[in-house]
């Protein structure tokens, strides 16, 4: 069986890293997977969607595939896959998020309604997140049994570890502070803003908080950070590897996440909170939406930021570390597992 996996975003989202993973291990049983993704970063208003679209629609001509799987509905990526459909291709189309949530006004109805047409051509879809799901189908009856549940894992391969090597090198660059670690594709889904307002509460000033990530708000991240007077706790790194960003989390003494109480955040499924865990780090993060199912492993608040800086305080007396929770997510969220288990429900369908 011949599958590609697209990304309707940028290779620098989170977005593309699902698809990267979910082709990367599907692979592994089925080596004729094919992973593509736009080759460049996500631009301002959206410029990539448009140049992605002529990428893709060029890249898939007179290509065949039996399964195509699309992260995201978005037109840059289904409307070229329609190509591979008339020509026999069974379309799956992933919605790892509510897009139109983090928006407002006529901007939020126009994605809602372009999504909502764009699932429409799907034979199969799936989600991450059991909330999101029931929306979908509440959404999309039809889709009733054709929705399957796509968890968000971690690649066991590599979140795994302590890069005590790299962490040291890293602690050595930050002496004498204590280190904060959040990384995120810096965009309108990061709330940035309420982690910088919580840091800044934080009475200890011997920390410091290393920002990983690219995106579209970078610059504007950077510019704030100057204008509130905290050059010196706050550090961003850009875009880096995700060996870097790894090894950054493993010489963390906290990894943070922070969702606001928005209805959007109901239906997400935290990427980086799995991989904070997948390598055995201490983290605080806000109780919002799939949060509470790690209540076990992680300190969780308020999400406000004075709330999450007191329990940013409170965890900075722990150790850095947190064992219990590698086994469980290697366990429960490993795309080696999720993987076979998707391959054989496709191989029943098509």
């Amino acid at each position: 069986m011949k599958i590609l996996v697209m990304s309707s975003q940028a290779s620098n989202t989170g977005s593309a890293l699902r698809a990267y993973y979910l082709a990367k291990y599907l692979k592994k049983f089925e080596p004729s997977t094919e992973y593509l993704a736009p080759p460049f970063v996500s631009m301002p208003l959206m410029a990539d969607f448009i140049l992605s679209f002529f990428f893709y629609f060029f890249a898939l001509l007179n290509k065949k595939y039996d399964v195509v799987i699309i992260v995201k509905p978005y037109p840059n990526t289904v409307l070229p896959a329609m190509l591979l459909k008339s020509g026999g291709a069974r379309l799956v189309i992933d919605i790892d998020d509510l897009d139109h949530g983090y928006r407002d006004g006529a901007f939020s109805s126009f994605i809602a309604r372009l999504q909502h047409r764009l699932v429409k051509t799907a034979d199969l879809l799936t989600t991450h997140n059991r909330e999101l799901m029931k929306l979908i189908i509440r959404e999309n009856p039809e889709y009733k049994n054709r929705v399957y549940y796509l968890k968000q894992c971690v690649d066991a391969e590599f979140f795994t570890g302590s890069r005590a090597a790299q962490a040291k090198k890293i602690r050595k660059e930050h002496e004498g502070f204590k280190i904060l670690f959040y990384m995120a594709h810096l965009n309108i889904a990061a709330y940035l803003d309420e982690i910088l307002c919580a840091v800044g509460k934080i009475e200890e000033q011997d920390v410091r908080l290393i920002v990983a990530g690219g995106g579209p708000m970078e610059a504007y991240y950077r510019k704030k950070v100057k204008k509130l007077g905290m050059a010196n706790m706050v550090v961003f790194t850009g875009q880096v590897t995700q060996e870097k960003a790894a090894a950054y989390a493993c010489a963390a003494d906290l990894c943070l996440v922070y969702y606001a109480d928005l209805p959007v955040n109901k239906y997400r499924a935290s990427m980086k909170l799995r991989e904070y865990l997948g390598l055995g780090r201490a983290v605080v993060a806000t109780e919002v939406g799939e949060i509470g199912d790690f209540k076990g492993f992680i300190r969780t608040c308020r999400p406000t930021p004075e709330a999450f800086a007191d329990a940013i305080e409170k965890a900075l007396a722990k150790n850095g570390k947190n064992k219990d929770a590698k086994p469980f997510i290697h366990r429960e969220y490993n795309w080696k597992t999720e993987a076979a288990r998707f391959l054989n429900y496709l191989k029943g369908i098509v």
